[in-house]
Order: C-alpha cells, then structure tokens, then sequence
C-alpha cells in the first residue's frame, strides 16, 4: 500500500498548534498507539523530553480506548511542533498484524515535516540524545540517508535488562556503505555489522518517498530496501530502550500459532525488492538476496514450533503444526523434527544439571 492508497483509508488530521523550530535538521517521530497507556506516555515522554529543538512529533490514534485517545488530544494541544491523526476503526487484523505500519505510519510520513523520518513503537522509548546525535549523523556526511542509535532492552518496569546486548552485534563505523550492511546482513552476518529486535532506522524522507513510503516486513526491509542507498550512521551513544513484555503483538501472535508465512511471502513480492536489487547489486548478489528470503521463509515455522516448546505452550504448539500444515505443508515434518529434538535437548540439560 503506497503513501496514496493509505490516504483513502478514513482519518483525520489535527496540525500542530504551534511550529517552533531553529534552523538545521528537523527529525519526524511517528507514534501509532491503540492500548497500552503508562506504555504510551513514557514514550511519548521521551520524544518531548529530547534535547534537540527540531523535534516534530506526529502522533496517531489507532482507534484507541477513551482514555487513550483524552490522552493523545491533551498533549497533541498542549506541546508544540506536535500534530495528531486519528481513526475512528483500529487498522489491525490478526490475519495481517503488520498493516498497520503501510496504514498508519505512511499517514504520519504524509503529513511530516520533517526531512528525516522515524518510528517509536509505543511501548519503546529514546534516550534524551537520540534526536541530536541523528540529527549530526546527517549534518556531518551528505551521503548518509539512515541512521540508528544502539538498541538497548528493557523489562515492563522500564529497567535495563542488559545495556551491551546489541553492542558486538552492531559492529560498524559511525559510517558504513549500507550496500555492504545490507551484504554482511543476507550472508549472516559473518561481520556482526547491523541487528536491530525491531525498526530502528531514521532515514531521510526523500529515500521513503521513492520507495512508496512504509510497507509490512520493514523490520528486514529497512536495512535492504533503504540503507542500500547511500551510507549508514550509527552512534552507540544514543539509545533507542526496546521493551519486552508479554503484550507484544509478535508474542501474542505466536501464542495464537501465528506462523506468517504467507503474510511474508506476500510482503516480499510486493517490496519489489529482487528488482529494486538487480538495479543496484550484481546478479551474484541479487542470487544472495534470493536465497536469503528462501531461508528466512523455511525458518518461520521452524522457529515459531521451538518457541512454543520452549514457552511450554502445547496448545500453541499444535496451532502451530495447524498453521503450518495450511501455509507450508512441505515444512511441516521438518518442523515437528525440529521441536521433538528441541525438546529432547532441554530435557537433557535438564537432567546434567539436577
């Protein structure tokens, strides 16, 4: 679904109340919140708390509860460079948990002002210094168009679980041709050069326009479809907290047996990515880039089994082999193997430790 497709999809939109910027850069934040609120308001928090002026906050009411959207219309009249889109209908669907991110957040790239573009999940939050140091990412080097700061884990009270968990997986220079990201990150990752949990990219609006905007897979997608396209900033000292809890979407979807294989077979036919490929990599690349999503499909099913045994969730796990055996009945053997000797290794460790 293109930025134009999105506007057909009813909302509406509250400008800001005030502008209020100095010259240089200004960076876009988009928050798209239906539930969850304490979760809501440290992360919008943490955007009006930045210490960057050139701040525009874009938040979007995904048919949320009365409470929620109060909330978002307090802050939306109370703090400036802060504008608000709201949908009268939740655009969420368990069959399609990811339409969201074409829907709401392309939404929030048409209305930006911004010339750098981001996403805040509405659970996660930055640190203090996250807009200044992408903001100099950009500034310093014309040829950077993405950039991210260090993703760093929290618990649901907002505590650190570990501050270096991402480190050694984000190997790179504070710049890096993001063709050669995008290399390491299909080979494997043999150079440990890019890992994000989730969308972590800033990337410059000029980048997403041409690609049609925001589109489902943008986890996988912002490191192929956009980093490719110039160099890619990083700063390890700005940090954007992911947060784990029970609540997440992809969790509770795996709980359901969600496997999203056909969800992510579609999504890469229609990221036009093998073509967008054989316009700016070599065949023996794009050949890469091919056998990359073929395992990533396998692995889908595999990886959802192993996580229902390792959650102990049965019933999961036969919603699983279900799903499995609808989506991808060629992988379902394979996937049953995988979670019987999964089990048996856990119960080995097990009985060496007692």
């Amino acid at each position: 679904m293109s930025i134009s497709e999105s506007s057909k999809v009813k909302h509406q939109f509250y400008p800001s109340i005030e502008d209020s910027y100095d010259e240089g850069i200004i960076i876009s934040v988009i928050i798209d919140c239906f539930h969850g609120l304490e979760y809501i308001k440290q992360s919008i928090r943490s955007v009006l708390d930045q210490d960057y002026s050139n701040v525009e906050l874009l938040l979007v009411n995904n048919g949320a509860s009365e409470d929620i959207a109060a909330y978002l219309k307090t802050v939306h009249a109370s703090n400036k460079n802060t504008s608000l889109i709201t949908y009268e209908v939740n655009q969420f669907s368990w069959d399609d948990f990811e339409k969201t991110v074409p829907i709401c957040w392309n939404a929030g790239l048409k209305h930006c002002k911004g010339e750098i573009v981001t996403h805040l999940s509405y659970d996660d939050m930055f640190s203090k210094n996250y807009a200044s140091k992408m903001a100099r990412l950009f500034e310093e080097n014309p040829k950077c168009n993405t950039a991210s700061p260090l993703p760093v884990c929290i618990n649901e009270a907002g505590e650190i679980i570990t501050s270096s968990d991402f480190l050694p997986l984000n190997n790179r220079q504070r710049y890096e041709e993001g063709k050669k990201v995008a290399i390491d990150y299909i080979k494997g990752s043999p150079q440990k050069m890019f890992c994000a949990p989730g969308e972590i990219l800033a990337i410059r609006k000029s980048i997403l326009l041409n690609y049609f905007g925001y589109g489902p897979g943008f986890d996988v997608f912002q490191i192929l479809k956009y980093a490719i396209h110039g160099d890619i900033g990083f700063d390890p000292k700005a940090y954007v907290y992911w947060r784990r809890h029970a609540l997440q979407t992809n969790r509770m979807g795996t709980a359901k047996g969600h496997i999203n294989f056909k969800n992510e077979k579609k999504n890469i036919q229609k990221s036009n990515l093998i073509n967008i490929w054989k316009n700016n990599f070599s065949l023996l690349e794009v050949e890469l880039l091919e056998v990359f999503f073929k395992n990533r499909l396998k692995k889908l099913p595999i990886s959802k089994a192993r996580q229902m045994v390792g959650d102990k969730n049965l019933y999961g796990l036969l919603l699983v082999f279900i799903n499995t055996a609808k989506e991808c009945p060629e992988l379902l053997i394979q996937s049953i193997f995988s979670a019987i000797t999964y089990a048996l290794s856990i119960i080995l460790n097990k009985l060496k430790k007692g």
